[in-house]
Protein backbone atom coordinates (compact mmCIF):
# COMPACT_ATOMS: atom_id res chain seq x y z
CA UNK A 1 0.00 0.00 0.00
CA UNK A 2 1.44 3.32 -0.89
CA UNK A 3 0.72 6.84 0.28
CA UNK A 4 0.12 9.62 -2.48
CA UNK A 5 1.77 12.50 -2.40
CA UNK A 6 5.32 12.48 -2.14
CA UNK A 7 5.63 8.41 -2.73
CA UNK A 8 3.20 7.94 -5.92
CA UNK A 9 3.00 12.16 -7.05
CA UNK A 10 4.84 15.21 -6.92
CA UNK A 11 3.77 18.39 -7.07
CA UNK A 12 5.15 21.97 -7.91
CA UNK A 13 4.19 23.51 -4.59
CA UNK A 14 6.17 23.19 -0.97
CA UNK A 15 3.41 24.85 1.10
CA UNK A 16 0.13 25.25 0.38
CA UNK A 17 0.37 29.10 0.37
CA UNK A 18 1.54 29.19 -2.99
CA UNK A 19 -1.40 27.62 -4.43
CA UNK A 20 -3.55 30.02 -2.67
CA UNK A 21 -1.68 32.91 -3.53
CA UNK A 22 -1.84 31.31 -7.43
CA UNK A 23 -5.45 31.38 -6.76
CA UNK A 24 -5.62 35.37 -5.56
CA UNK A 25 -3.47 36.18 -8.56
CA UNK A 26 -5.46 34.84 -10.92
CA UNK A 27 -8.99 36.99 -9.17
CA UNK A 28 -6.65 40.13 -9.42
CA UNK A 29 -5.82 40.17 -5.86
CA UNK A 30 -2.36 40.04 -4.80
CA UNK A 31 -0.57 39.02 -1.79
CA UNK A 32 2.94 38.20 -1.07
CA UNK A 33 3.89 34.13 0.07
CA UNK A 34 4.80 35.66 3.10
CA UNK A 35 1.30 37.39 4.23
CA UNK A 36 -0.08 34.30 3.18
CA UNK A 37 1.92 31.79 4.83
CA UNK A 38 1.41 33.87 7.95
CA UNK A 39 -2.03 33.97 7.28
CA UNK A 40 -2.05 29.98 7.62
CA UNK A 41 -0.34 29.99 10.76
CA UNK A 42 -3.23 32.45 11.75
CA UNK A 43 -6.12 30.60 10.69
CA UNK A 44 -4.63 27.19 11.81
CA UNK A 45 -4.99 28.43 15.33
CA UNK A 46 -8.43 29.81 15.00
CA UNK A 47 -9.81 27.04 13.20
CA UNK A 48 -8.24 24.72 16.32
CA UNK A 49 -10.12 26.88 18.65
CA UNK A 50 -13.24 26.76 16.57
CA UNK A 51 -12.52 22.68 16.45
CA UNK A 52 -12.52 22.92 12.71
CA UNK A 53 -9.17 20.97 12.34
CA UNK A 54 -10.66 17.85 14.46
CA UNK A 55 -13.67 18.26 11.79
CA UNK A 56 -11.36 17.17 8.99
CA UNK A 57 -12.42 13.99 7.05
CA UNK A 58 -16.05 14.28 9.19
CA UNK A 59 -17.22 17.29 7.68
CA UNK A 60 -18.28 17.68 4.04
CA UNK A 61 -14.94 18.38 2.09
CA UNK A 62 -16.47 21.57 0.35
CA UNK A 63 -18.07 22.76 3.28
CA UNK A 64 -14.90 22.17 5.10
CA UNK A 65 -12.39 24.04 2.62
CA UNK A 66 -14.75 26.56 2.50
CA UNK A 67 -14.59 27.53 5.89
CA UNK A 68 -10.39 27.18 6.04
CA UNK A 69 -10.37 29.46 3.22
CA UNK A 70 -12.39 31.69 4.51
CA UNK A 71 -10.18 31.89 7.65
CA UNK A 72 -7.20 32.71 5.46
CA UNK A 73 -8.94 35.30 3.43
CA UNK A 74 -9.36 36.76 6.90
CA UNK A 75 -6.23 36.97 8.00
CA UNK A 76 -5.07 38.79 4.79
CA UNK A 77 -7.33 41.18 5.50
CA UNK A 78 -9.92 40.68 2.90
CA UNK A 79 -13.71 41.53 3.58
CA UNK A 80 -16.39 39.52 1.83
CA UNK A 81 -14.59 36.18 2.12
CA UNK A 82 -17.62 33.73 1.83
CA UNK A 83 -17.90 33.67 -1.87
CA UNK A 84 -14.62 34.38 -2.76
CA UNK A 85 -13.89 31.72 -0.54
CA UNK A 86 -15.93 28.94 -2.87
CA UNK A 87 -14.47 30.91 -5.68
CA UNK A 88 -10.86 29.64 -4.20
CA UNK A 89 -11.67 26.34 -3.56
CA UNK A 90 -13.20 25.75 -6.56
CA UNK A 91 -9.92 26.53 -8.82
CA UNK A 92 -8.05 25.11 -6.10
CA UNK A 93 -6.60 21.91 -8.54
CA UNK A 94 -5.79 24.69 -11.73
CA UNK A 95 -3.05 25.65 -9.40
CA UNK A 96 -0.42 22.97 -8.80
CA UNK A 97 0.85 20.67 -11.01
CA UNK A 98 0.80 16.85 -10.16
CA UNK A 99 2.86 14.39 -11.64
CA UNK A 100 3.98 10.82 -11.51
CA UNK A 101 7.33 9.96 -10.29
CA UNK A 102 8.83 8.15 -13.53
CA UNK A 103 8.98 4.72 -12.17
CA UNK A 104 5.72 4.58 -10.57
CA UNK A 105 3.66 3.04 -13.42
CA UNK A 106 6.29 0.43 -13.90
CA UNK A 107 6.31 -0.43 -10.79
CA UNK A 108 2.40 -1.00 -10.06
CA UNK A 109 2.47 -2.60 -12.72
CA UNK A 110 5.14 -5.32 -11.99
CA UNK A 111 3.60 -5.63 -8.50
CA UNK A 112 0.51 -6.21 -10.04
CA UNK A 113 1.78 -9.30 -12.42
CA UNK A 114 3.27 -10.70 -9.20
CA UNK A 115 -0.60 -10.42 -7.95
CA UNK A 116 -0.35 -8.45 -5.18
CA UNK A 117 -3.19 -6.63 -4.01
CA UNK A 118 -2.35 -2.56 -4.24
CA UNK A 119 -3.87 0.12 -1.80
CA UNK A 120 -3.69 3.87 -1.56
CA UNK A 121 -4.23 5.69 1.78
CA UNK A 122 -4.03 9.23 1.51
CA UNK A 123 -4.46 12.68 3.79
CA UNK A 124 -6.94 13.80 1.49
CA UNK A 125 -10.91 13.46 0.66
CA UNK A 126 -11.68 10.81 -1.54
CA UNK A 127 -13.22 12.50 -4.20
CA UNK A 128 -10.30 14.95 -4.35
CA UNK A 129 -7.58 11.62 -4.58
CA UNK A 130 -9.81 10.40 -7.55
CA UNK A 131 -9.08 14.21 -9.09
CA UNK A 132 -5.51 14.18 -8.85
CA UNK A 133 -5.64 10.40 -9.78
CA UNK A 134 -7.34 11.65 -13.02
CA UNK A 135 -4.66 14.41 -13.84
CA UNK A 136 -1.98 12.18 -13.38
CA UNK A 137 -3.73 9.37 -15.97
CA UNK A 138 -3.52 6.43 -13.27
CA UNK A 139 -6.66 4.46 -13.62
CA UNK A 140 -8.62 4.19 -9.59
CA UNK A 141 -9.05 0.62 -10.97
CA UNK A 142 -5.90 0.34 -10.07
CA UNK A 143 -5.66 -0.15 -6.44
CA UNK A 144 -7.85 -2.66 -5.07
CA UNK A 145 -8.80 0.08 -2.17
CA UNK A 146 -8.67 4.02 -2.15
CA UNK A 147 -8.66 5.25 1.52
CA UNK A 148 -9.33 9.13 2.39
CA UNK A 149 -9.84 10.73 5.41
CA UNK A 150 -13.66 10.79 4.95
CA UNK A 151 -13.49 6.94 4.37
CA UNK A 152 -14.13 6.37 7.92
CA UNK A 153 -13.12 9.35 9.31
CA UNK A 154 -9.55 9.28 10.56
CA UNK A 155 -6.05 10.63 9.87
CA UNK A 156 -2.80 8.75 9.37
CA UNK A 157 -1.18 8.38 11.62
CA UNK A 158 -3.78 6.64 13.49
CA UNK A 159 -3.89 3.18 13.03
CA UNK A 160 -7.17 2.38 12.51
CA UNK A 161 -7.29 3.60 8.36
CA UNK A 162 -4.17 1.24 8.29
CA UNK A 163 -6.23 -2.01 10.06
CA UNK A 164 -9.40 -0.70 8.24
CA UNK A 165 -7.55 -1.34 5.01
CA UNK A 166 -5.72 -4.40 5.49
CA UNK A 167 -9.12 -5.76 6.58
CA UNK A 168 -10.77 -5.11 3.48
CA UNK A 169 -8.07 -6.23 0.97
CA UNK A 170 -8.32 -9.82 4.01
CA UNK A 171 -4.91 -9.75 4.45
CA UNK A 172 -3.13 -9.89 7.99
CA UNK A 173 -0.73 -6.97 8.95
CA UNK A 174 2.18 -8.78 8.58
CA UNK A 175 1.39 -9.50 5.11
CA UNK A 176 1.53 -5.65 4.01
CA UNK A 177 4.03 -3.02 3.86
CA UNK A 178 3.01 0.41 3.21
CA UNK A 179 5.43 2.94 1.82
CA UNK A 180 5.24 6.53 2.31
CA UNK A 181 7.71 9.60 2.36
CA UNK A 182 6.14 10.88 6.40
CA UNK A 183 8.33 9.37 8.83
CA UNK A 184 5.11 9.94 11.52
CA UNK A 185 1.97 9.87 9.26
CA UNK A 186 3.20 7.04 7.05
CA UNK A 187 6.54 4.73 8.37
CA UNK A 188 5.53 5.10 12.09
CA UNK A 189 1.38 5.12 11.63
CA UNK A 190 1.65 1.46 10.01
CA UNK A 191 4.12 0.34 12.06
CA UNK A 192 1.62 1.13 14.86
CA UNK A 193 -0.85 -1.10 13.26
CA UNK A 194 1.29 -4.52 12.69
CA UNK A 195 2.62 -3.37 9.18
CA UNK A 196 5.85 -3.67 7.82
CA UNK A 197 6.61 -0.07 6.68
CA UNK A 198 9.11 1.58 4.25
CA UNK A 199 10.25 5.21 3.85
CA UNK A 200 10.65 6.35 0.98
CA UNK A 201 13.30 9.32 1.31
CA UNK A 202 14.12 10.23 -2.90
CA UNK A 203 16.47 13.15 -1.35
CA UNK A 204 18.27 11.40 1.44
CA UNK A 205 17.15 13.57 4.32
CA UNK A 206 15.31 11.52 7.12
CA UNK A 207 16.88 9.66 9.85
CA UNK A 208 19.28 6.70 8.46
CA UNK A 209 18.05 4.15 11.14
CA UNK A 210 14.65 3.70 9.60
CA UNK A 211 14.31 1.53 6.53
CA UNK A 212 14.27 3.37 3.54
CA UNK A 213 14.52 3.22 -0.09
CA UNK A 214 15.16 6.06 -2.72
CA UNK A 215 12.84 5.31 -5.62
CA UNK A 216 9.67 3.00 -5.15
CA UNK A 217 12.01 0.09 -7.84
CA UNK A 218 14.05 -0.98 -4.41
CA UNK A 219 10.70 -2.49 -3.52
CA UNK A 220 10.77 -5.35 -6.24
CA UNK A 221 13.95 -6.40 -4.88
CA UNK A 222 12.35 -6.97 -0.93
CA UNK A 223 9.29 -8.55 -1.82
CA UNK A 224 9.45 -12.27 -1.65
Amino acid sequence: MFDMGGTLVSFDVEHPGEIFQRALISLGISRSLAETKIAFLNAEKEAKDLNLLSSFGKMDREKYWNQWDALVLKYLGIAENVELARIVQSKWFDFVNFALYPEVKDVLMKLQQRGLKLGLISTGYEDGIHLILEKVNLEKATFDIIVGVDTIEKVKPDPDIFRYAIRKLNVRPEEAIFVGDSVEADYRGAKSAGLHALLIDRIEKQQSDLRTIKNLKEILSQIN
